[in-house]
């Protein structure tokens, strides 16, 4: 049923989408149909490269830039990405801090400024996001919010830093309030929790240490980021219509419900 993935005449806004699991989600969408904004905070080269990959295959997709913690660059962001390709009635919410990796540090080492950073790129981006986008999405009749969570919200993972998973798992909460408030709307808000993903945050690793975290995981091997690019598209499409406050578990049976 290929016409059930057909996202043409939508318009997505993707965070983080500079990154390695962003970039796969904004080609994948894009690939179906959906023009989109391809977000960064800084990186505006590496936006750049995928805008120009994606209308290299006929798509349409332009570079937005915002700190998604500032309420006014949001805002600002949001407007002219309607402006350009039209209102908003897809959203991804990917953007993360980009911390150190390997950085797990344990309860007594995190400072106060490190939790508010980790709060707020996740959980008042998020926020500040939706905020921007539902009015677009309530008058389009309308629309797809996609939270992009982590095993370790689920789980807690040995070794993980507290505030990390803290801002994780808070977006579980969120997405089910907010289908609730929004499902009369016709607007769904579901999330993805990514497990272990072979990105550049995971490949600090030795080999021996990777051999001993893919040793837990049941399907043994790393996910990619077109899984969960193939997660969210699912999400974001017409044949998930009748999902809504769901969470969809992408992590080779690491942590199961």
């Amino acid at each position: 049923m290929p016409h059930l993935l057909d996202l043409s005449g939508r318009t997505a806004l993707v965070t983080g989408a500079s990154g390695d699991i962003g970039s796969a989600i904004a080609i994948t969408l894009a690939s179906h149909g959906a023009a989109v904004g391809v977000h960064c905070a800084s990186s505006v080269d590496k936006a750049d490269a995928i805008v120009e990959a994606i209308r290299e295959k006929g798509g349409r997709a332009t570079t937005v830039c915002a700190d998604v913690a500032d309420d006014a660059q949001v805002k600002g962001m949001v407007a002219g990405l309607s402006r350009e390709l039209g209102a908003v009635d897809i959203l991804v919410n990917n953007a993360g801090v980009r911390r150190r990796t390997g950085d797990h540090k344990y309860l007594l080492d995190v400072t106060e400024e490190e939790w508010d950073l980790e709060i707020d790129s996740h959980m008042k981006g998020m926020f500040l996001c939706c905020r921007a986008c539902v009015p677009q999405m309530i008058d389009a009749g309308g629309g797809r919010i996609v939270n992009i969570s982590s095993v370790v919200g689920r789980s807690g993972l040995i070794g993980a830093s507290v505030h990390y998973p803290a801002a994780k798992s808070g977006m579980f909460g969120f997405t089910k309030a907010l289908a609730n408030q929004l499902a009369g709307k016709r607007i769904t808000v579901n999330c993805v929790a990514p497990g272990m993903i072979d990105t550049e945050r995971v490949r600090w690793r030795t080999p021996e240490q990777m051999r001993e975290h893919v040793a837990k995981i049941p399907l043994g091997r790393l996910g990619t980021v077109d899984e969960i690019a193939a997660a969210v598209l699912f999400l974001a499409s017409p044949i998930a219509g009748y999902i809504t406050g769901a969470t969809l578990d992408v992590n080779g049976g690491l942590y199961m419900a």
